[in-house]
């Protein structure tokens, strides 16, 4: 009895630590998802992707040999990190294309959908079981999902990440966007489960920078001259327009954004390594009241009354999800 109150007191310090870890790297994040807002109206998407994770080489290389040293990146399965990256790629491009046309708020919500596609495809792909209050959790989340989206699916798009200016109705591609960045990162999280069982975190984190350069070069030499970005694909201008050298305000900006990402992302990993996942992984929430903050300061966002019940619905039904499966 005398033995076990300090290994207590050292198993509350780290899930104590580990929850004030995974709230700070919410909360860098949240600041990134506040600069590609910022600047999705002079840049593509495509660009920002590709200097985020330019910049971001560094500090990962870092945070690699603070781990342990490069011995970490060795590579046991070059086809999983091949489809992982690829997947992590379609993930941040959905979301930084919906973070332009929908409120900040929505877009962070509708992608915390995630837990709830997690535990929907790990029946189907590691055979796991859920119980019926399970399902019915996942019922409600996804039902928290459709009352987000339904007051602005069809309304008129933002034309750019600050007015209305579009006078037709037409349909809002974001929402969908925010959802399909949600399901690329379950997709992700199960292969990982899967096949990533003897790849390193380092490695994790490392190689998929790789792939985010490869592929948004490959869109910039297709599409990066801008000559899709006519009148009629106005709504796609965030991913059709031309790259521009950025100026030194948004430069430092871009390079910010990578740094964000390499310590958001050792945040996050450092959280979960020292704590018990069950303890904080519901704290991922956090992000979404900060994001709505961000987005009444920086935009006058305000979620409606129907969104706010969905909003309500979905991080519920996510923290009883996580809570189950951990």
């Amino acid at each position: 009895m005398i033995k076990s109150q300090p290994l207590q007191q050292v198993k509350q310090s780290q899930s104590l630590l580990g929850i004030i870890l995974l709230i700070t790297g919410g909360f860098i994040f949240s600041i990134q998802d506040v600069i590609i807002k910022f600047i999705s109206g002079s840049y593509p998407v495509h660009e920002i992707v590709f200097l985020r994770s330019l910049f971001a080489v560094l500090p990962v290389l870092a945070i690699v040999r603070l781990e342990g040293g490069l011995h970490l990146l060795r590579i046991h399965n070059f086809y999983f990190h091949v489809v992982r990256g690829v997947l992590m790629f379609l993930c941040y491009t959905s979301y930084y294309l919906a973070i332009a046309v929908i409120p900040l708020s929505h877009t962070v919500t509708l992608f915390f959908c995630c837990p709830l596609f997690i535990t929907v495809l790990s029946v189907f792909f590691l055979k796991e079981k859920i119980d019926k209050r399970g399902w019915a959790a996942i019922f409600v989340g996804f039902c928290g999902i459709v009352v987000v989206m339904r007051p602005d699916v069809s309304t008129t798009a933002l034309a750019n990440n600050q007015d209305l200016a579009a006078t037709t109705s037409v349909f809002n591609y974001g929402y969908v966007l925010a959802v399909l960045s949600g399901l690329f990162y379950a997709i992700n999280a199960i292969c990982t489960r899967k096949y990533g069982i003897h790849e390193s975190g380092s490695s994790l984190v490392f190689y998929p920078i790789f792939t985010y350069l490869l592929f948004s070069g490959i869109v910039w030499a297709i599409i990066g001259d801008g000559r899709f970005a006519t009148d009629d694909n106005k709504n796609m201008e965030f991913l059709l327009r031309d790259w521009i050298f950025p100026d030194n305000r948004d430069m430092f900006l871009l390079f910010l954004i990578g740094f964000i990402a390499a310590t958001g992302t050792y945040c996050l990993s450092q959280a979960y390594r020292l704590s018990d996942a069950s303890v904080v992984a519901p704290f991922e929430y956090f992000v979404i009241p900060i994001t709505v903050l961000w987005g009444y300061l920086f935009w006058k966002e305000t979620p409606g009354g129907v969104q706010l019940i969905g909003i309500i619905m979905i991080i519920a039904s996510g923290v009883y999800v996580l809570r189950r499966s951990s």
